[in-house]
Parts: structure tokens; sequence; C-alpha cells
């Protein structure tokens, strides 16, 4: 059973599939990063009926997005997978984008900006803080979560570690690479 949480975006989006269900759940928004990241995960274990420690792996975007969010949402899932001892594996958006379309994604921020990952045009155009509600905004995710679910079991059977505390936002991973040139 593999949980993928997304908080990248204006709402924290939740999946959880077992065997061939797949459940969604949206965070509570307007209160705060830490509660709607809380608020989808709750749903989505709810909805379920199970508990943490029943996953096999948790799989998260890592970024670009709301650095709040996005802090808060792999702080949150490296204490739950390091508490109910499961693996826990990161994802950046350009990665989960690059799955869905080859020639890649790029990002419309809370400022209206776009990000985007080398010079060429991406395949597609992800705005993350579009002015939807919550419903709205997990049905047009719901292929960017399924993404991320395949790459969950993807991880597990090639073995990986999923070690939760070698989880990073991307905007670290970024820094890292650029302190060691």
């Amino acid at each position: 059973m593999i949980l993928a949480l997304d908080a990248s975006g204006r709402f924290s989006i939740t999946a959880l599939q077992r065997g061939d269900e797949t459940l969604y759940a949206s965070g509570i928004s307007g209160r705060g990063a830490v509660r709607s990241v809380y608020s989808s995960v709750d749903r989505v274990f709810e909805q379920a009926d199970v508990k943490p420690d029943e996953l096999d792996a948790i799989v998260l975007n890592t970024g670009p997005g709301s650095w709040t969010a996005t802090r808060i949402a792999v702080t949150y899932c490296a204490a739950l997978a390091f508490g109910a001892g499961v693996r826990v594996f990161g994802a950046s958006g350009f990665e989960i984008g690059r799955r869905l379309d080859a020639a890649g994604v790029a990002f419309i921020d809370q400022l209206g900006k776009t990000v985007a990952e080398g010079d060429d045009a991406p395949g597609f155009t992800v705005n993350l803080f579009a002015d939807v509600d919550a419903e709205t905004y997990l049905e047009t995710r719901r292929a960017w979560l399924g993404e991320m679910l395949k790459l969950g079991y993807e991880k597990l059977s090639a073995g990986e570690v999923g070690d939760p505390l070698e989880l990073r936002t991307t905007y670290f991973q970024e820094f890292l690479t650029g302190a060691k040139r």
C-alpha cells in the first residue's frame, strides 16, 4: 500500500493505493499549510480505514512549489515514515512531470511566475495556484498522483532504501548541488 502526497500547490492532495483501489483526498484550505497537509493525509487514511504502519511506502513531491507547504510535507512524511517504520521516497515535480510527458513540465507559482527546467519548451504547464476549489484542483491532478504512486511501487520493487532521514525538498537539493560546484 502506497501513500502519495503533493503539497506544492494551493491545496495539499493525497492518494492512497491499496491493490486496485485508489482513494484521494484534498486538504483543508485557508487555515495554513500545516493543517492542509495533515488533513489530506488524515482524510485518505480515514477513507481507507488504515493506519500509517500498514503502508509499504510514502512518495512525496519535494517541489518546486509552495516553499512553506513543501517543507512541512517533507518534515511530516519523514516523521510519519520514521515512526511507522515505512520507506519514504521524494521526487521533484520536474521528475514527476517528465514521467507524464518526456518534454517535461513548467509550473506557475503563487506570484504567477513560470518555473521550468532547462531552456526547452515544456510539454505542459501546471498552475499550482489556480483559482479553483479543492475538489476541482484534485481532479486536475489525479494523473499526477497516479505517477507518484507508480514511482513508489517502482522504487519498492527496485529495493531502494527510502530512508526518512535522507528526505529533502527540491530547493535544498538544488542548493547542495550548487554548493558542490
